[in-house]
């Protein structure tokens, strides 16, 4: 028993006194994490959840909020914080747009738009940012009564139960 305690201590402060990960390896990760919603498609849902640590907040935007169609609010959890923003409507008019994929670029021509997945959301956004010592984390879940995804390649559009995409990979629906 002793020798395990003593095992599991060198084991702990070995995984303390590791070099910081470079920037390069957080940028490999966050474009690896990327990758699947980089490809243009759009996705319409009812219902949006974005899960993130907050390296990819260039990455995810924000909807626009009327105050006559929509309210925001901020909840704070147990190591996350929470941003919701629901449509009061319920009309399509009143629909969410969120992009998540790489930053516009300013250009002489005007901004131009990096490769991103376009979302739609008609009832409700929910941003989960974590916060402190949490892996590099970014998960998208579309959900609701109906999910409509369109390829960016003109292959048409389709009805799934959910649109998901896990630290890098997107889920068959």
């Amino acid at each position: 028993m002793r020798k395990s305690l003593m095992w599991i201590g060198l084991f702990v402060v070995a995984g303390c006194n590791s070099p910081p990960v470079s920037r390069e390896r957080v940028q490999e990760v966050e474009h690896r994490f990327l990758a699947p919603l980089l490809t243009g498609a759009e996705v319409g849902c009812n219902e949006l959840l974005v899960e993130m640590t907050g390296n990819f907040n260039p990455y995810v935007s924000q909807p626009a909020r009327d105050p006559r169609a929509h309210t925001f609010r901020r909840e704070a959890g147990d190591g996350f914080t929470e941003m919701i923003w629901t449509n009061t409507l319920g009309r399509p008019q009143a629909s969410f747009v969120v992009t998540i994929g790489e930053p516009g670029e300013m250009t002489p021509g005007g901004m131009m738009r990096g490769q991103s997945t376009k979302f739609t959301v008609m009832n409700q956004v929910r941003v989960r940012v974590y916060e402190g010592r949490h892996a590099v984390t970014l998960k998208v879940h579309a959900g609701g009564e109906l999910v409509v995804v369109r390829q960016a390649n003109g292959a048409g559009s389709r009805d799934v139960r959910e649109f998901v995409v896990e630290d890098g990979v997107q889920k068959a629906p």
